[in-house]
């Protein structure tokens, strides 16, 4: 049951990994690297609080890990595969290829910085007996 629920929680945060970015950068306008930092955090902190409430304690290593490849890895394929677009296409020299990894980077990196006990534990403090 709990793989189900971190499954769900990962999927969720790749869906909202879609709407955020579209909120974002085409509704709002607000676009470059630090539009993906706040982007990264929003969603470190929503999968770090949902992956909290559904398991109602701290998660077990083995249930991070899975949370974090499904979306990082997931993000990772996306990414990779807008890379191979740009190379195919002709647009891709080493600095485009910088600016799409530090693109990518902060979201499994504030994921994993987010997920850690210490942060989860935060978010089932606050229930009472």
């Amino acid at each position: 049951m709990e793989k189900t629920r971190i499954t769900i929680v990962a999927v969720t945060c790749i869906a909202l990994f879609f709407l955020t970015n579209y909120l974002f950068r085409y509704l709002i306008g607000f676009s470059g690297l630090l539009a993906s930092l706040v982007i990264a955090a929003l969603i470190a902190v929503y999968m770090s609080f949902s992956v909290a409430r559904a398991l109602q304690r701290l998660p077990l290593p083995e249930e991070r890990s899975r949370a974090l490849w499904i979306y990082g890895g997931f993000l990772g394929a996306l990414f990779a595969a807008f890379g191979a677009w740009m190379f195919l296409d002709g647009a891709m020299d080493s600095v485009t290829l910088a600016a799409l990894f530090l693109h990518y980077l902060p979201y499994p990196a504030l994921a994993h910085a987010l997920m850690s006990d210490r942060v989860v534990g935060k978010f089932l403090k606050g229930e009472g007996p």
